[in-house]
């Protein structure tokens, strides 16, 4: 009986320690989203009076922190606007997007804010995550929310309530 106990204690001792070993405490890494993407941005506004479709050129530069699936870098428009990129890289590929540019997401792109002039981004509903993929050297991302935006009907300036869409793919540099 003693014996029996005794090989209990080392066998789950055992089991103990190999878990302990395998233990990574800084989670998972975020490697699968290092390098530099060329990526395309589809931007649609749709409210009663138009729909619009953009459709805009950037680089993501991206680096894993080695720290629980987190990376950061930045993107650059075309135009030159650059800004913060920051999210997690969970398991089976799934992106969440904390930050591209200021807090909170999207709110404060200056490329955005351009594109569009007649609509309030800081008024942005909240996105607090932007989701998303990457799958091999594939990086997509995608939003929806609305704003307000003020469109002129016979003259006089009418704020609608905005539909926005934000689709980002992007294909990793070799």
């Amino acid at each position: 009986m003693r014996s029996t106990f005794d090989a209990t204690i080392v066998l789950v001792s055992a089991a103990i320690c190999a878990t302990c070993v395998s233990y990574d405490p800084t989670g998972p890494h975020a490697e699968a989203v290092n390098g530099t993407f060329d990526a395309t941005l589809v931007t649609v506004l749709q409210n009663a009076i138009e729909t619009r479709l953009d459709t805009s050129l950037l680089t993501l530069t991206l680096r894993d922190s080695l720290y629980r699936g987190r990376f950061t870098g930045f993107y650059r428009f075309a135009d030159g606007d650059s800004s913060l990129v920051d999210g997690t890289l969970f398991e089976h590929g799934r992106v969440e997007v904390h930050h591209f540019g200021p807090w909170s997401p999207l709110t404060h792109v200056t490329h955005l804010s351009n594109l569009y002039p007649s609509c309030d981004f800081p008024a942005l509903a909240p996105v607090y995550v932007v989701n998303g993929r990457v799958v091999g050297d594939t990086l997509t991302l995608d939003a929806n929310t609305s704003l307000p935006c003020t469109e002129n009907v016979s003259g006089q300036a009418v704020e609608y309530e905005t539909m926005f869409e934000f689709r980002l793919d992007g294909l990793r540099r070799r």
